[in-house]
C-alpha cells in the first residue's frame, strides 16, 4: 500500500474497480472537490494511495437504529457522533431509523437529527426512515405495542413537512393505509411495506398505490404460503425492491440464496437494523424504550423476539457473498448502488464522472482499509 494525500485532489490506483457493470483489473479513479473526475484503467504511477486491493463505491446503510451505544429512537443528536464512526464499516452515507414511539417524540427526534446531520463529520446522513407506529400488531417484532395507533394523516403530513423523512415503514391493511401512501408517494418519501400481516392483494394494493420498498424481507411480514403468498410473496414477485439483513440470523443463508435469484443484485439493499449494541459488548442494551439482550450473535427481547442485530455493513457484503456465491461487484452493489438508486440518488454508489467520491478500499479479504467520504479520508485502518 502506497499513501500520499495531502490536497484536494486525489488519484487513487487498485487491482479492481468494482460497479455490477464492470470489473476493471487495473484502474486509477481521479478525485477533485469531492467529486470524480476521472476513471481510467491501469495504474498511475503519480496516484497519492495505491493497493493491490479493490476501490468501490462506499456503503449505504438505510435502515440503522443506532450503534457504538447510540439508539436514535431516544437521542438524535448522537447522530453525528455515530457518523464519525460508520466509515470504519464501509458506511460513506445511512439513514437513522427511528421506531415506534409516543406522538409527541417524534418532533423532537427529527429536529435533533436535523440539527446532528449538519454537525456530521463522517458518513453523510441522507434523511430519516420512520419504522412505525402504523405497525400490524400481529406483526410488531420488538416494537412496543403501547405504541402502536392507527394510521392519521395529520400526523403524517408533520412529518412531511420537516422535509427530513425520506422512508416510512407502514402495515398496508390498516384502515387508510393507501391514502397515507398515495400521500408519501407524492411527497416524494418512499413507502416501504414492513411489519405488516396483509394478504398478497393488500400489499399489490399498496405497490399500486405507490409504495416502494420492502423492510426487512422475510421479518416480521405474512408469510409465503402456496395459497396465500402473503407480503412475503408479493415482495418477491413484484418490481420493487426491499432489503435485506444477512447476517445468519434474520434469515437462513438459503433462504437469502432464494431472495437473490428471484429478483437478483438491483432489487436487494443490503441493511444491518443494527441497534446501539453495534460495535459493543454483548450485555443489555436498549432500542427505544424496551430491553434488549445482545450475545455474541443476536438481539433479543426477553421472550426470544429477534430485536435489530449487531451486523456490520462490510460483514454483510461478506456473508452475501458466502450466502449466494454472487459475485463481489453484485455484492458491493446491494449495500451501494442498490440503496442510491432507491432513493433517487444518482450522485452516489458508483464510481463513475460526476459522482460524489464517496468510496472505500478494501483488501484482498474484502475488510476496509480507508474509507473516503466526500474525497477525505476519514477512516484508514
Amino acid at each position: 500500500m502506497k499513501t500520499k494525500m495531502k490536497s484536494s485532489r486525489l488519484i487513487i490506483s487498485g487491482r479492481s474497480l468494482l460497479t455490477q457493470e464492470q470489473q476493471a483489473t487495473e484502474t486509477s479513479v481521479y478525485i477533485e472537490d469531492g467529486k470524480i473526475t476521472r476513471v481510467s484503467s491501469g495504474r498511475d504511477p503519480g496516484a497519492d494511495l495505491t493497493t493491490e486491493g479493490f476501490i468501490a463505491p462506499g456503503y449505504i446503510d438505510l435502515q440503522l437504529n443506532g450503534a457504538f451505544g447510540y439508539d436514535f429512537t431516544n437521542d438524535g443528536t448522537s447522530v453525528a457522533e455515530v457518523s464519525t464512526r460508520l466509515p470504519m464499516t464501509g458506511v460513506t452515507a445511512f439513514m437513522p431509523t427511528i421506531i415506534t414511539s409516543p406522538r409527541e417524540s417524534y418532533q423532537q427526534r427529527l429536529r435533533e437529527i436535523a440539527a446532528a446531520a449538519i454537525e456530521a463529520t463522517g458518513a453523510h446522513v441522507l434523511g430519516v426512515h420512520l419504522e412505525g407506529p402504523f405497525l400490524s400488531p400481529q406483526r410488531k417484532g420488538a416494537h412496543n405495542p403501547d405504541y402502536l395507533r392507527p394510521i392519521d394523516l395529520e400526523e403524517i403530513q408533520g412529518w412531511v413537512d420537516t422535509s427530513i423523512v425520506r422512508i416510512v415503514t407502514l402495515a398496508p391493511e390498516l384502515d387508510g393505509a393507501l391514502e397515507a401512501i398515495r400521500l408519501l408517494h407524492k411527497a416524494g418519501i418512499v413507502v416501504s411495506i414492513g411489519h405488516s400481516n396483509a394478504t398478497f392483494a393488500q400489499a399489490m394494493n399498496a405497490i399500486e398505490a405507490g409504495a416502494g420498498w420492502g423492510t426487512h424481507l422475510f421479518n416480521a411480514m405474512s408469510p409465503f404460503q402456496h395459497r396465500e403468498p402473503g407480503v412475503t410473496g408479493a415482495l418477491l414477485v413484484s418490481s420493487i425492491p426491499f432489503g435485506l439483513i444477512v447476517d445468519g440470523v434474520h434469515s437462513h443463508p438459503a433462504a437469502v440464496k432464494i431472495a437473490y435469484r428471484v429478483k437478483g443484485p438491483n432489487a436487494i439493499a443490503l441493511i444491518t437494523d443494527a441497534i446501539e449494541a453495534m460495535g459493543m459488548q454483548p450485555g443489555q442494551y436498549m432500542l427505544g424504550d424496551r430491553h434488549i439482550f445482545v450475545s455474541e450473535d443476536r438481539v433479543q427481547l426477553d421472550d426470544g423476539t429477534l430485536a435489530g442485530s449487531i451486523l456490520r455493513m462490510d460483514v454483510a457484503v461478506r456473508n452475501m457473498l458466502a450466502f449466494t456465491g454472487c459475485s463481489l461487484a453484485e455484492a458491493v452493489s446491494m449495500a451501494s448502488t442498490t440503496p442510491a438508486c432507491l432513493l433517487g440518488l444518482n450522485k452516489k454508489g458508483r464510481l463513475d464522472p460526476g459522482c460524489d467520491a464517496d468510496l472505500i478500499i478494501l483488501d484482498t479479504d474484502l475488510r476496509v482499509t480507508h474509507t473516503f467520504v466526500s474525497g477525505k479520508l476519514v477512516y484508514e485502518k
